[in-house]
């Protein structure tokens, strides 16, 4: 149909391939979100403690991570960071390669890409909150640390889940920057595929199925989280 040519489909290596690129990409937007949303929790932890110094370092940190591309951060942490001398020797061949492998950098830069956005939504829902929950918690006794945690972050990640899934869509689609490094996710793979075929619209074509796919999962699971989490007053919860 159309001229398509799915044969190479029923190839086992090419299904092989496909397999594993999906459940790397699953696995690096996962190990990346988890810990985008503890930086993001974190950060505006930090923020709300009012230190000068302290809120300098944030600022200092959303921005760079926030305004410079993920890509280049892949590719600093990949090759920057070797040519620093962070490298260790590999036993098997004796030859020097860098310290953190491909994934590893790839699951970093986009843990801090992705926690630089987290931190501005989450101050955000802490900002947006009312203020009288705050000034009930105080008047409780509760210390700084606990309202933050018991008061201040479960209300404030209702409030800004709409920001956060956008976030960590977000993130799942970068993942695909990351065959650039080499790291063997489903891009990576396809474009092995698509060397070895020569069907090059029809890989890209499957791709982009997968990864609607994906992120619709990502997405509808996001939203049924925001429905129940809702907070009264605000965006679902009206």
């Amino acid at each position: 149909m159309f001229g398509l040519d799915y044969s190479w489909l029923s190839d086992p290596a090419y299904q092989q391939w496909l397999l594993k690129g999906i459940l790397n990409t699953i696995e690096l937007a996962a190990l990346s979100s988890c810990a985008a949303v503890i930086i993001g929790l974190v950060g505006a932890l930090a923020l709300t403690l009012r230190i000068f110094w302290l809120d300098a370092i944030v600022e200092l940190f959303v921005e760079v991570f926030r305004n410079t591309p993920p890509l280049l951060q892949m590719l600093f942490a990949y090759f920057t960071l070797s040519t620093l001398g962070l490298k260790v020797t590999d036993p098997s061949t004796g030859l020097s390669v860098p310290l953190l492998s491909a994934f590893a950098c790839a699951s970093i830069s986009l843990s801090l890409f992705g926690g630089a956005l987290a931190i501005e939504a989450f101050r955000s829902g802490i900002e947006t909150m009312p203020r009288s929950i705050i000034e009930a918690a105080r008047s409780l006794g509760y210390s700084r640390w606990s309202r933050f945690w018991k008061v201040e972050a479960p209300i404030a990640a209702r409030i800004c889940l709409p920001a956060l899934t956008n976030i960590l869509t977000n993130l799942f689609k970068t993942t695909s920057q990351a065959s650039v490094i080499t790291v063997p996710e489903l891009m990576y793979y396809a474009g092995q595929i698509y060397n070895d075929t020569f069907r090059t619209l029809e890989v890209m074509i499957l791709v982009l199925l997968i990864y609607v796919s994906l992120v619709s999962i990502v997405t509808f699971a996001m939203a049924r989280l925001e429905r129940w989490m809702a907070f009264p007053g605000y965006g679902k919860g009206h």
